[in-house]
């Protein structure tokens, strides 16, 4: 999943970005300012340089490469490596000879991907060095809509994932690197029970992630479950519960699909058809109309399948 998003975000055009262009024109608090009460942001020209856009999406990339995307995750899309590492990544830090380190390109863009509320990231002091800097970050959905990615589509690829780990045997080493992770971030020293607005948030991105559709499904079936077996004078068997509730989960699917025909209709195409051919329809497309994918995704892959000559 990790290659998709990389690929997404690597084709982005930034000048093209409605975010950044509000944002810059009414102004953004660099990363040195940030803590300065009486910094007041100043209005700049709409297009950005071309070394700024060229650091958003080199962090953009490490990030995404570098980002957890197992739903089983208690707060999904964490970064998974430290800011220096990121930084790293991007070709930007840089060592003094006394051992300091710096890597400030990579700050300022994240300080702009954080206004833009595609990351959420919390600040506080590193118990090794005693400086305040970024120690977690997660991506928002933000993050991925700006970048064409509709809801149905992260879904989708989540299930892959998960059915990937399943199949490979690498659910128990995923969460063995997640508790991993864990333990770096307490020894560091980072407790999330006291930030209640921080945790509302990451829960709400999973709810976000999660189909609404499955989830109810989900609690009807844990529902019918219990009932099942509280009733013991029912004589109807346990499996033909199950059987029944598999059947009314696979119906529930159908449904979704026939609600996104022409989703379910260009993901058949682009199977068959050449991958370049596939990419150029979608990049003449979103350079016609930017925001239409995240705005209407069934009138996009219309046009997308009008233009391939299949309606």
């Amino acid at each position: 999943m990790a290659s998709k998003v990389v690929a997404r975000v690597s084709r982005h055009n930034w000048h093209r970005n409605t975010d950044l262009v509000e944002l810059r024109r009414s102004g953004y608090v660099p990363y040195t300012k940030r803590n300065d009460r009486h910094y007041v942001p100043k209005p700049m020209r709409v297009h950005a340089r071309s070394e700024a856009c060229e650091a958003l999406t080199a962090l953009s990339q490490v990030m995404a490469a570098n980002c957890d995307y197992n739903p089983d995750s208690d707060y999904p899309f964490e970064i998974m490596a430290p800011m220096e590492k990121l930084a790293h990544y991007m070709g930007v830090l840089h060592v003094y000879n006394n051992g300091r380190k710096a890597y400030d390109v990579a700050l300022n863009a994240l300080s702009v991907m954080e206004q833009l509320q595609y990351a959420i990231v919390m600040h506080d002091k590193d118990t090794d060095s005693g400086q305040n800097k970024p120690l977690r970050i997660w991506l928002s959905e933000k993050f991925f809509t700006s970048r064409g990615i509709a809801v149905d589509e992260i879904r989708q690829w989540l299930g892959q994932f998960r059915t990937w780990a399943i199949k490979n045997g690498l659910t128990e080493t995923l969460r063995t690197k997640y508790e991993r992770h864990l333990l770096r971030i307490e020894h560091i020293g980072i407790d999330l029970k006291n930030r209640h607005s921080l945790r509302n948030r990451l829960k709400q991105i999973k709810r976000w992630v999660v189909s609404p559709d499955l989830a109810r499904e989900k609690e009807r079936a844990v529902g019918q479950l219990e009932d099942a077996l509280d009733t013991i004078e029912n004589s109807e068997r346990l499996d033909a519960v199950l059987d029944g509730l598999q059947g009314r989960i696979n119906a529930s699917a159908k449904g979704k699909r026939k609600a996104n025909p022409f989703y379910q209709a260009f993901v058949s195409w682009s199977g068959k058809a050449m991958p370049h051919q596939v990419v150029q329809l979608e990049a003449a497309l979103k350079k016609d109309q930017p925001g239409l994918l995240p705005r209407d995704p069934e009138s996009y892959y219309r046009q997308l399948l009008e233009r391939a000559g299949q309606l």
